[in-house]
């Protein structure tokens, strides 16, 4: 009987105390920090987290009122020579689905020494989903982009991990748009639903490839009467060189438009002329990608170039252009 009222008493304590963790998370803000009110006028709000970097989350459309609040916690980096001696503690690794992820993976270590910590940010509120996150077509509708800085040197192949719904496991990859100035990184990434977010650094899938140079063509579309940006780059084998190796077809090569805004990156909308990836010159043995510069106002840009063969490139232009 003693046993009985002992374990009823332990099990009471543990749905209290698991009461309480989710109550926590459906509380409206008050006065504390990374939490924010979305209203239909206020689509976007920029949570600021110091040296563990900075989060935007913006919304196409807020239909209700609701807070957000984002709160950090610091797994163990999932590559095991990377020291756990950080300012910050380290209890777990970060779950990846293999699937999505290839073996390798790991989470960006902040900071450009082995001491330094992973980041993972994990959402929560007091609307109707779970933990308290807004639900869509109820809260808000279309998709949520989320902007994400930190302090990383040397990616090789970005990602964007998310953990959709309730899961605790990492399964998709919601990177968009990637711009890194060896300093501080910035990724973009664009989701239905909002859950935990963590910076992801995938492998090469060849390794020793030769990167020949990006190139940037200003062009005219006389059709259509628009300027565009032709981007180009050769990639050549491992034991080729630039000027007489035959290029290479790079697949998974992707590219992002970025300017800088009040000392932020953001990554304005820009459109392909061609489709939404490189296309294959095979006379020329470049990839090729078609900017249209229809839109974008007057200023200085970075495209950068990223793919699972290279570490991520850029290079600038300038509007008007010359």
């Amino acid at each position: 009987m003693r046993k009985y009222m002992f374990a009823l008493f332990a099990l009471a304590i543990i749905s209290l105390y698991g009461t309480q963790c989710w109550a926590q998370d459906n509380l409206p803000c008050g006065d504390e920090s990374n939490c924010f009110t979305f209203s239909t006028g206020t689509t976007s709000q920029t949570y600021n987290f110091g040296s563990d970097g900075t989060l935007v989350v913006e919304f196409d459309t807020v239909l209700t009122s609701f807070d957000l609040r984002v709160r950090i916690h610091t797994p163990k980096p999932n590559d095991s020579s990377i020291s756990c001696d950080g300012p910050h503690p380290c209890p777990n690794e970060i779950p990846l689905d293999p699937k999505e992820f290839p073996s390798g993976t790991i989470c960006a270590s902040y900071g450009t020494s082995t001491a330094g910590q992973c980041d993972q940010y994990d959402f929560s509120g007091n609307a109707g989903g779970p933990h308290g996150v807004p639900v869509k077509g109820k809260n808000y509708k279309g998709l949520i982009s989320l902007t994400l800085t930190y302090d990383f040197f040397g990616a090789r192949n970005p990602a964007f991990g998310h953990a959709p719904g309730d899961i605790t496991t990492f399964t998709e990859d919601i990177l968009t748009s990637y711009f890194d100035d060896s300093f501080d990184p910035t990724m973009g990434g664009k989701t239905p639903g909002l859950s935990s977010v963590v910076a992801l650094d995938e492998p090469f899938t060849e390794i020793g490839d030769n990167f020949c140079g990006l190139t940037l063509t200003p062009t005219n579309n006389p059709s259509e009467q628009k300027d565009q940006i032709e981007v180009t780059f050769k990639l050549v084998g491992p034991t080729s060189n630039c000027t007489t190796g035959a290029g290479i077809r790079d697949k998974t090569a992707r590219l992002s438009v970025s300017t800088t805004v009040g000392g932020n990156t953001v990554f304005p909308p820009i459109k392909n002329a061609e489709g939404n990836k490189f296309h294959w010159n095979n006379k020329a043995g470049l990839n090729e990608y078609d900017i249209s510069l229809d839109g974008l106002p007057n200023g200085t840009y970075n495209v950068t170039v990223f793919s699972s063969k290279f570490s991520p490139r850029f290079t600038t232009f300038t509007l008007p252009l010359p």
